[in-house]
This record gives C-alpha cells, structure tokens and sequence, in this order.
C-alpha cells in the first residue's frame, strides 16, 4: 500500500515539475506585453491624431534651423467635412486643408514652416496640431538632406543647385 501512494505522490510530483517547466518555458507571454502587438511609427517620422485627422510618418525636412522647413507625410481625414487644421511650432504655424474623407500628402503639397527653428538632428518638441476647439502635440523630427530620399524636398533646393556659375 506504501509502495502505490508513493508512486502516485511521485507521479504528480513529476506532473507538477513538467507542468511548471511548460508553463515557464511557453509563458513568458503572459507577463509581458509581445513586441510583435506594440503600435510605433516605423519610419523617420511620428503619429499624431486630432479631431477626425490622423497624421502619419510626419517629419521636417530643412537645411538649417533659420531656412524653411518642408513637412512630410500624410493627413488622412476619417470625417464628412473638409478640415482645416494648423501645425504650430512656437516659431513657425502652417495651415493645412484636408477634403472631408480625404488625404493630403505633403510630398506631393509643399507645405513650409518658415523658419523651421531647429536644427536637423532635433525634434519640433511640443508642436501643436490643432483643429477647432482639439489639439494634441507631437515632438516632429528635423532632417536633412544627408538621406538620398528626402534630398529631393529640401526647401529651395533648385535655387541653390542651380545657381548660375561663372564662366
């Protein structure tokens, strides 16, 4: 009689082990949050939603921090009714007019903050977007042209690449 209880004790000792050793190895999920479900911008640019405005990928594109600086990026308008909406850095506002379920994407739309007021490499911290009565803020980043693809939208670029030379 000895010899059943132990070989059932020991069975669900063994029982336990591989059930805590299953659970430790394919847990891990259960404490903490998988990378794969967390939402982030995966470009150069941030996200911002306002009203029924989503801002996606939005960056600045300038050459120093007193020229003009381009924005860049995609307002998408879930709404009805066309929405004006304004990017306000401190230095520097810039309206914008987005049709009602529509979108404007500013690299086909020049869209400048004159001057930009930070240098590339530095973020537009605390930018207010606005729409009516909503706004929210984002912290826009100010690039360059360095990047092959955003050289193309640096502010005045055909200005200064086609300056006439001496002959």
């Amino acid at each position: 009689m000895k010899s059943f209880a132990r070989q059932n004790v020991r069975r669900a000792g063994v029982t336990m082990a591989l059930a805590a050793a299953v659970l430790s190895a394919t847990g891990c999920g259960y404490i903490h949050q998988q990378p794969t479900t967390i939402h982030y911008a995966a470009s150069d640019g941030v996200q911002a939603n306002v009203a029924d405005a989503k801002f996606r990928n939005v960056m600045v594109i300038a050459k120093d921090k007193n020229s003009p600086g381009r924005l860049l990026g995609t307002v998408v308008n879930s709404s009805d009714q066309d929405l004006t909406l304004t990017i306000d850095t401190g230095d520097a506002k810039a309206d914008v007019k987005v049709p009602a379920n529509g979108e404007v994407r500013f690299e086909q739309k020049e869209t400048l903050l004159k001057p930009v007021g930070k240098a590339p490499g530095e973020l537009l911290e605390n930018t207010k977007i606005s729409s009516g009565a909503q706004s929210t803020t984002a912290n826009i980043p100010v690039l360059d042209g360095t990047l092959d693809e955003y050289k193309q939208y640096l502010p005045n670029l055909a200005e200064t690449s086609s300056s006439p030379s001496a002959s």
